[in-house]
């Protein structure tokens, strides 16, 4: 059975934060593999394991950049109606969860550098038992989602 996509889709702008997220990790990777080539250049090991690290590196970045970042954009969506929030996301492993508004606690947002670049903001809804998360919605909106979400929230507590 395939999960059709929700309402809400995240902006286009959170694939340049996952790309340079991803950028990051490979100049980590790509350090680690220089640094791996240096020593066994020292030790006298074959050229050819370095090769593979290389390999791998660049694969990796192929992988990340052009194939699972826009499925990861195509498979994430939300949708918040009056009496649940529902999320789903995943590639491989699809996750779909529903979140009653009478378990929501509160209603975080969240900004780290390369989220403010792109003007977008991390929406954490807390329950008792966990921490569910938008992972970007635009900053101008953030506030009126938060605040849309917490009305939603008192409503249903009220009708309990």
């Amino acid at each position: 059975m395939e999960l059709e996509n929700l309402a809400q889709k995240l902006p286009e702008e959170i694939k340049k934060v996952w790309r340079q997220t991803y950028f990051i990790t490979i100049g980590i990777f790509l350090a680690v593999s220089i640094g791996l080539s240096i020593l066994f250049y020292a030790i006298d090991i074959s050229f050819w394991w370095s090769l593979i690290g290389y390999g791998v590196t660049v694969l990796y970045f192929v992988l990340t950049l052009f194939v699972i970042v826009p499925f990861r954009w195509a498979r994430w969506s939300y949708q918040i109606r009056h009496d649940e929030i529902e999320i789903q996301h995943g590639i491989i492993f699809r996750s779909r969860v529903l979140i009653p508004m009478i378990r929501v606690q509160h209603v975080e947002t969240e900004q780290g550098p390369l989220l403010r670049r792109q003007k977008l903001v991390r929406v954490s809804i807390s329950t008792a038992a966990t921490v569910h998360h938008i992972e970007a919605v635009r900053a101008q909106e953030s506030d009126t989602l938060r605040h849309h979400i917490l009305e939603l929230v008192k409503v249903a507590k009220e009708d309990v």
